[in-house]
């Protein structure tokens, strides 16, 4: 009997590797909410990275896990909601917070379009798309714009950041989202000359100990099916995790 529990025990062990099967590395939650999207080809594209788990939350049910203890569960955030639900100072706080404290952040799309009139949304994502002109800083930036199904060449900035390895300029059907404030102390990976569209397409941000990525990519299925893209999402991914896994060791 204890053989044959052995030889079980083997089989269940060994055999999925054998199988070239691997262990995901990587444990996110995607927060979505507030915006419709192309359900099961968005989330095709995370169940196709064979290193990424994920579970889901949607917003506004469940915007009080967006606090301090997340991150001994999670090692990402990655939101695509679009959150236009009334926010307590509270939750503004802990959110603010979470990040603030080393959880890394993925925000993609239309999630640069939540949290109007919430001015420190800007300083974690690094950008924001504004709902109607606004001061910041001094300057007085326009109202921001879109366009549906727009055909834009992308440029990459930065060919030697981990995001974006490997990655040649490319095409994308997408939308395009016009005078998106970007932050000076972002770094831009990813730009674009379409005159419907801001230069700057994807950028990195830090907020406290919290590496963020933001993209404003990703629409709906025909962009979801580009491979630039879907590498972008990967490398991101990895990205904001492996740097906040290196600064928690440089501690």
């Amino acid at each position: 009997m204890k053989a044959l529990l052995s030889a079980v025990l083997f089989f269940v062990t060994v055999f999925p590797l054998l199988a070239g099967e691997t262990t995901p590395q990587y444990n996110m939650l995607i927060i979505t909410g507030g915006h419709d999207f192309d359900v099961p080809e968005f989330y095709q594209m995370f169940d196709e990275m064979s290193d990424v788990r994920y579970d889901k939350a949607e917003l506004p049910k469940d915007m009080d896990l967006l606090a301090p203890g997340l991150e001994k569960k999670y090692d990402l955030v990655l939101t695509y909601d679009m959150n236009t639900f009334p926010v307590s100072d509270k939750q503004k706080e802990n959110f603010a917070a979470l990040i603030k404290s080393g959880m890394p952040l993925f925000v993609m799309h239309h999630s640069l379009g939540g949290y109007q009139g919430w001015s420190l949304y800007r300083e974690i994502a690094g950008g924001h798309y504004l709902q109607k002109p606004l001061e910041i800083d001094g300057t007085t930036y326009p109202a921001s714009d879109y366009k549906h199904d727009v055909d834009m060449n992308v440029y990459v900035a930065d060919k030697d950041h981990p995001i974006t390895q490997g990655i040649k300029d490319f095409a994308i059907h997408d939308e395009a989202y016009k005078n998106v404030y970007v932050r000076k102390e972002s770094h831009v990976l990813l730009k674009t000359d379409h005159p419907d569209s801001t230069v700057a397409l994807a950028w990195t941000n830090r907020y406290g100990k919290g590496v963020v990525f933001a993209t404003a990519l990703g629409h709906d299925k025909q962009a979801y099916v580009v491979p630039e893209l879907r590498k972008i999402l990967h490398q991101g991914i990895k990205w904001c995790i492996e740097e906040s896994r290196k600064n928690k060791e440089d501690k």
